[in-house]
């Protein structure tokens, strides 16, 4: 079978009728975009709208938040302010209280002190030794003591002599009894001369690990009997000391 014949086709160049195609596709897709937007924005505003709206809602619910949580604070630091004046007025009020008990506590030892001097009926004529106390000093191992001596009004002469002091406790394993001068005392003994009452004061110093127990005063006077008596550690001393220890 032969071939066909090729066939010439002519077409017309027309430059303004393809611009004329052109410009109205163009038109059209513009129009058709624009279209889209607004289709788009008139579905879309009323859900933003009332996304915007609960917004602002959360946002003033927000801002009355933080105004109720500052009150709030204020609040719960005056209820402190007016906790921590109640307490600190307790602790003063304690602190005032045992002051005065301490107080009270001394008058009865000084009133039972003197009533022992002025009478005489039960108390046998002579030197006693009315009262030892110890206080802690400034190192760990250092005590003040103060030892107090009478005698009633029956003997009305002076009395005079040495006091000894010695402290019994445990160092180590093994016990022991220190003198005034293995505690450090200038001297081995105190001298006493009164006529009523008299207070002996020194300071000593405990050796390292000893462990004190009991304190043994003994009294002689140049004329009269040896007096002697002893003391729990822990019963003369300080008071404000045992609570600390």
């Amino acid at each position: 079978m032969a071939a066909p014949a090729p066939r010439l086709v002519v077409v017309e160049n027309n430059p303004a009728r393809l611009w004329r195609v052109r410009t109205i596709v163009a038109v059209l897709w513009v129009g058709s975009l624009c279209a889209m937007f607004y289709w788009v924005r008139a579905v879309s505003t009323p859900g933003l709208t009332a996304a915007h709206a609960e917004l602002d809602a959360a946002e003033t619910s927000l801002a009355n938040a933080q105004v109720e949580i500052e009150a709030l604070k204020r609040e719960v630091a005056k209820y402190q302010r007016g906790e921590q004046v109640a307490e600190t007025a307790t602790t003063e009020l304690q602190t005032a209280l045992l002051a005065r008990q301490d107080e009270i506590a001394s008058l009865r030892a000084d009133l039972n002190f003197f009533e022992r001097l002025m009478e005489g009926g039960q108390q046998r004529p002579g030197l006693s030794i009315h009262s030892l106390q110890i206080a802690s000093g400034s190192d760990p191992r250092a005590f003040q003591f103060s030892l107090t001596l009478s005698q009633n009004l029956k003997r009305n002469r002076p009395a005079s002599g040495i006091a000894s002091i010695s402290i019994s406790g445990a160092q180590g394993d093994k016990s022991a009894r220190l003198s005034l001068a293995e505690l450090g005392h200038e001297s081995d003994a105190l001298n006493f001369s009164f006529k009523y009452f008299q207070q002996l004061a020194g300071l000593v110093t405990l050796p390292e690990g000893f462990r004190p127990m009991a304190v043994r005063i003994r009294l002689k006077p140049e004329d009269g009997a040896i007096v002697e008596r002893e003391f729990v550690w822990a019963d003369v001393l300080d008071s404000s000391e045992k609570e600390e220890s």
